[in-house]
């Protein structure tokens, strides 16, 4: 995986390889899984880091933040928005957005998440 962010991205890349609730995951690069949203009033397009399928069922979409800005918050309501559209058309699975700031959260986020427990965490290096 090609990671924007080494550190974020890459901790949070080897929580969803490692965790044994994800049963698939990508970086959404080249994948262009894209959000509409406006920006000052001029359409743009947001595209979630990742995207993770969990043993629950449940499709993630998840964005990994250092900073929530203004523009985070418009991405972020774009998403929420985008997930609620396709969880009420029905036939997509069920979908959920989530941001993290805390890149180790990830992990506990799986666990209660998926249903799955990880086992002790190991480091990158």
């Amino acid at each position: 995986m090609v990671a924007d962010t080494k550190l974020w991205e890459e901790s949070a890349g080897f929580a969803l390889d490692t965790h044994p609730g994800v049963v698939r995951w990508a970086k959404n690069e080249h994948l262009n899984l894209r959000i509409p949203y406006r920006k000052h009033g001029v359409p743009a397009i947001y595209l979630p880091d990742f995207i993770a399928v969990l043993l629950s069922g449940l499709i993630l979409l998840i964005e990994i933040k250092g900073q929530y800005g203004d523009d985070a918050d418009l991405k972020a309501k774009a998403a929420e928005r985008w997930v609620a559209a396709v969880n009420r058309a029905g036939g997509f699975g069920t979908w959920r957005y989530l941001v993290v700031t805390d890149p180790p959260a990830v992990m506990k986020l799986l666990d209660e998440l998926s249903g799955a427990q990880h086992g002790p965490m190991t480091s990158l290096v």
